[in-house]
Protein backbone atom coordinates (compact mmCIF):
# COMPACT_ATOMS: atom_id res chain seq x y z
CA UNK A 1 0.00 0.00 0.00
CA UNK A 2 1.01 3.55 -0.35
CA UNK A 3 2.11 5.51 2.22
CA UNK A 4 -0.52 8.06 3.45
CA UNK A 5 0.36 11.79 2.73
CA UNK A 6 0.69 13.46 5.98
CA UNK A 7 -0.72 16.87 6.40
CA UNK A 8 2.04 19.85 6.03
CA UNK A 9 0.83 20.90 9.61
CA UNK A 10 2.01 17.74 10.83
CA UNK A 11 5.68 17.20 9.35
CA UNK A 12 9.03 18.44 10.83
CA UNK A 13 8.97 21.61 8.80
CA UNK A 14 5.75 23.15 9.80
CA UNK A 15 6.87 24.78 13.21
CA UNK A 16 9.91 26.22 12.03
CA UNK A 17 7.98 27.94 8.51
CA UNK A 18 5.10 28.69 11.48
CA UNK A 19 7.59 31.19 13.81
CA UNK A 20 9.40 32.40 10.41
CA UNK A 21 5.92 33.48 9.15
CA UNK A 22 4.72 34.65 12.54
CA UNK A 23 8.35 36.87 12.97
CA UNK A 24 7.58 38.40 9.60
CA UNK A 25 4.01 39.86 10.39
CA UNK A 26 5.59 41.04 13.85
CA UNK A 27 8.39 42.83 12.35
CA UNK A 28 6.06 44.31 9.94
CA UNK A 29 4.00 45.28 12.34
CA UNK A 30 6.74 47.15 14.59
CA UNK A 31 8.26 48.56 11.33
CA UNK A 32 4.85 50.63 10.66
CA UNK A 33 4.57 51.37 13.91
CA UNK A 34 7.93 52.82 14.17
CA UNK A 35 7.51 54.37 10.77
CA UNK A 36 4.28 56.08 12.02
CA UNK A 37 5.60 57.51 15.57
CA UNK A 38 8.93 58.78 14.37
CA UNK A 39 7.53 61.67 12.87
CA UNK A 40 5.78 62.96 15.68
CA UNK A 41 9.02 61.63 17.95
CA UNK A 42 10.87 63.77 15.87
CA UNK A 43 8.11 67.47 15.77
CA UNK A 44 8.05 66.53 19.56
CA UNK A 45 11.82 66.94 19.72
CA UNK A 46 11.54 70.01 17.74
CA UNK A 47 9.14 71.42 19.75
CA UNK A 48 10.84 70.94 22.97
CA UNK A 49 13.85 72.77 21.67
CA UNK A 50 12.41 75.68 19.98
CA UNK A 51 10.11 75.66 23.31
CA UNK A 52 13.36 76.07 25.51
CA UNK A 53 15.34 78.61 23.30
CA UNK A 54 12.72 80.89 23.88
CA UNK A 55 12.71 80.36 26.95
CA UNK A 56 16.11 81.41 28.00
CA UNK A 57 15.56 84.33 26.53
CA UNK A 58 12.50 85.14 28.27
CA UNK A 59 10.23 84.74 25.00
CA UNK A 60 6.60 84.39 25.14
CA UNK A 61 5.78 80.57 24.97
CA UNK A 62 2.57 80.74 23.04
CA UNK A 63 2.17 79.90 19.60
CA UNK A 64 6.14 78.26 19.74
CA UNK A 65 6.87 77.47 16.25
CA UNK A 66 5.40 80.70 15.20
CA UNK A 67 7.53 83.06 17.97
CA UNK A 68 10.55 80.90 17.53
CA UNK A 69 10.35 81.99 13.77
CA UNK A 70 9.72 85.64 14.91
CA UNK A 71 12.41 85.87 17.19
CA UNK A 72 15.28 83.10 16.30
CA UNK A 73 17.77 82.70 13.86
CA UNK A 74 20.40 79.39 13.44
CA UNK A 75 23.49 79.97 13.11
CA UNK A 76 26.96 77.99 12.11
CA UNK A 77 30.20 80.05 12.29
CA UNK A 78 33.59 78.42 12.65
CA UNK A 79 31.67 74.69 13.04
CA UNK A 80 29.85 76.05 15.79
CA UNK A 81 26.50 76.13 15.82
CA UNK A 82 24.58 78.42 18.05
CA UNK A 83 21.15 80.46 17.80
CA UNK A 84 20.81 84.20 17.76
CA UNK A 85 17.21 86.13 19.39
CA UNK A 86 16.58 89.48 17.60
CA UNK A 87 13.67 91.50 18.31
CA UNK A 88 13.20 93.69 14.91
CA UNK A 89 17.23 94.80 14.12
CA UNK A 90 18.04 94.48 18.09
CA UNK A 91 20.13 91.15 19.22
CA UNK A 92 18.79 90.20 22.93
CA UNK A 93 22.06 87.52 22.79
CA UNK A 94 23.06 83.94 21.43
CA UNK A 95 22.35 80.66 22.66
CA UNK A 96 24.52 77.72 22.46
CA UNK A 97 23.86 74.41 22.78
CA UNK A 98 26.00 72.18 25.32
CA UNK A 99 27.27 68.83 26.58
CA UNK A 100 29.37 67.60 29.10
CA UNK A 101 29.81 64.38 31.60
CA UNK A 102 27.77 64.66 35.01
CA UNK A 103 27.75 61.65 37.70
CA UNK A 104 25.98 58.84 35.69
CA UNK A 105 25.71 60.10 31.79
CA UNK A 106 25.72 62.89 30.07
CA UNK A 107 24.14 66.24 31.04
CA UNK A 108 22.97 68.59 27.85
CA UNK A 109 21.30 71.83 27.74
CA UNK A 110 21.67 75.07 26.64
CA UNK A 111 23.64 78.49 27.61
CA UNK A 112 22.13 81.86 26.26
CA UNK A 113 24.86 84.55 26.91
CA UNK A 114 24.47 88.96 26.59
CA UNK A 115 25.86 90.08 23.47
CA UNK A 116 29.18 91.44 25.20
CA UNK A 117 29.71 88.14 26.17
CA UNK A 118 30.35 88.85 29.72
CA UNK A 119 27.35 87.56 31.45
CA UNK A 120 24.82 84.67 30.84
CA UNK A 121 21.27 84.95 30.30
CA UNK A 122 20.01 82.00 31.54
CA UNK A 123 21.12 78.35 31.65
CA UNK A 124 19.12 75.20 30.75
CA UNK A 125 19.18 71.53 30.78
CA UNK A 126 17.68 69.61 28.59
CA UNK A 127 18.34 65.94 29.17
CA UNK A 128 20.27 64.59 32.44
CA UNK A 129 20.74 60.90 34.20
CA UNK A 130 22.29 62.12 37.66
CA UNK A 131 20.09 60.21 40.94
CA UNK A 132 16.71 61.64 41.66
CA UNK A 133 16.48 63.42 44.75
CA UNK A 134 19.87 64.30 44.38
CA UNK A 135 22.13 64.80 41.21
CA UNK A 136 18.72 65.28 39.78
CA UNK A 137 17.97 68.59 41.62
CA UNK A 138 20.03 70.12 38.62
CA UNK A 139 17.01 70.73 36.65
CA UNK A 140 15.11 72.75 39.49
CA UNK A 141 14.82 76.08 39.00
CA UNK A 142 16.32 76.88 42.52
CA UNK A 143 19.46 75.64 41.40
CA UNK A 144 19.33 76.85 37.37
CA UNK A 145 18.18 80.50 38.48
CA UNK A 146 21.27 81.02 40.11
CA UNK A 147 23.05 81.01 36.59
CA UNK A 148 20.64 84.15 35.46
CA UNK A 149 22.20 87.07 34.78
CA UNK A 150 25.18 85.66 36.09
CA UNK A 151 28.56 87.16 35.61
CA UNK A 152 31.75 85.25 33.91
CA UNK A 153 34.03 87.55 32.99
CA UNK A 154 36.90 88.86 35.63
CA UNK A 155 39.20 91.74 33.31
CA UNK A 156 39.94 89.40 30.37
CA UNK A 157 39.72 85.77 32.00
CA UNK A 158 36.86 83.96 32.01
CA UNK A 159 35.79 82.68 35.48
CA UNK A 160 34.98 79.11 36.93
CA UNK A 161 32.59 79.26 39.19
CA UNK A 162 33.44 78.82 42.58
CA UNK A 163 30.98 76.03 45.05
CA UNK A 164 29.54 77.20 48.11
CA UNK A 165 27.50 75.00 50.50
CA UNK A 166 23.60 75.47 50.00
CA UNK A 167 21.46 78.48 51.24
CA UNK A 168 24.98 80.03 52.22
CA UNK A 169 25.73 83.39 50.90
CA UNK A 170 27.23 83.78 47.54
CA UNK A 171 29.31 86.66 45.66
CA UNK A 172 29.49 87.10 41.81
CA UNK A 173 31.37 84.50 41.03
CA UNK A 174 30.40 81.49 43.79
CA UNK A 175 27.32 79.26 43.38
CA UNK A 176 25.51 77.31 46.04
CA UNK A 177 26.25 73.18 45.29
CA UNK A 178 23.27 71.13 45.59
CA UNK A 179 23.79 69.48 49.47
CA UNK A 180 24.19 65.92 48.35
CA UNK A 181 25.01 66.42 45.17
CA UNK A 182 28.66 67.92 45.08
CA UNK A 183 30.17 65.89 42.06
CA UNK A 184 26.83 66.96 39.73
CA UNK A 185 26.76 70.54 40.77
CA UNK A 186 30.38 70.54 39.64
CA UNK A 187 29.34 68.96 36.53
CA UNK A 188 27.08 72.08 35.98
CA UNK A 189 29.71 74.39 36.81
CA UNK A 190 32.39 72.41 34.46
CA UNK A 191 30.17 72.29 31.43
CA UNK A 192 29.37 75.48 31.51
CA UNK A 193 33.05 77.01 31.78
CA UNK A 194 34.33 74.68 29.65
CA UNK A 195 31.60 75.82 27.01
CA UNK A 196 32.56 79.67 27.62
CA UNK A 197 35.98 79.07 26.52
CA UNK A 198 35.56 77.11 23.81
CA UNK A 199 33.23 79.44 21.94
CA UNK A 200 35.42 81.95 22.94
CA UNK A 201 38.30 80.43 21.55
CA UNK A 202 37.00 79.20 18.20
CA UNK A 203 35.39 82.37 17.42
CA UNK A 204 37.81 84.44 18.29
CA UNK A 205 36.68 86.87 21.05
CA UNK A 206 38.91 89.13 23.10
CA UNK A 207 38.20 91.29 25.16
CA UNK A 208 39.64 95.46 26.28
CA UNK A 209 40.80 95.52 29.45
CA UNK A 210 38.79 97.57 31.77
Amino acid sequence: MAEERKAFSETRIYPIVFMILVALVFGSILALFYHSTAERISEHQQFRLQQAILSVFNLPLDEVPETYDRYIEERTATGVSYYQAREDTISLGYCFPVEGSGLWGTISGLLAVNNEFDRILAFYILDQNETPGLGGRITEPEFLDQFSDKEFRQNSEIVRFRMVPENEPTDRFEINQITGATSSSRAVVSIIHDKLQNIRSILELDYEEE
